[in-house]
């Protein structure tokens, strides 16, 4: 795996998101990263992507789970 990996998937992503009918595109985006998932380590995809698109940053959320919700559970756990 490539250290680029989330900078690669951004790259094909913006590549056919103008192909893609704007209602469809939350939809294409998570069949997008899951067809990605056995080729890529999404976790550090994650990170790499962050912020560069709405669509996919949402499959990411989906997929992975909110990061930031599991950083606020495990503190809270703490207490």
């Amino acid at each position: 795996m490539s250290d680029t990996s989330g900078e690669m998937l951004v790259e094909m992503w913006l590549a056919v998101k103008p192909y893609i009918d704007k209602k469809e595109r939350p939809d294409a985006a998570l069949a997008y990263l899951r067809a990605s998932e056995d080729f890529v380590n999404l976790e550090q995809a994650q990170e790499d992507a962050k912020g560069s698109d709405s669509a996919l940053d949402g499959a990411f959320a989906e997929i992975l789970g909110d990061i930031e919700e599991e950083e606020l559970e495990d503190e809270d756990e703490d207490y």
